[in-house]
């Protein structure tokens, strides 16, 4: 019993620490520039309109959200960047606020 629940709470734990990295939106794609610690989404479907690529960041000593410039779907990006004074700034997954 004691191990069926080690191995639930390692394989909880692997989830929830490969899950913001793999956080996608339907209909956008994004691409990491700057050694991870800049991001740029294009949306190609979805709402029309405008949007803004949120960036969750990470240092090594704590998290936070970068919010991006504002993009227009099937047209420009939007980039969103993380940086702190402390530590070594990287993105650690995003999403898409619609306008």
């Amino acid at each position: 019993m004691r191990r069926i629940v080690a191995c639930v709470a390692v394989a909880i734990a692997a989830t929830a620490i490969a899950s913001p990295a793999q956080a996608h939106e339907r209909g956008c794609y994004e691409d990491y520039l700057r050694d991870g610690r800049t991001i740029e989404v294009f949306c190609d479907h979805g709402r029309p309109g405008r949007f803004r690529a949120v960036a969750h960041c990470t240092n090594g000593l704590g998290v936070w959200d970068e919010d991006g410039t504002v993009g227009r779907v099937r047209g420009e990006s939007s980039v969103a960047e993380c940086t702190s004074l402390l530590g070594y700034p990287r993105v650690n997954g995003y999403h898409v606020d619609w306008l």
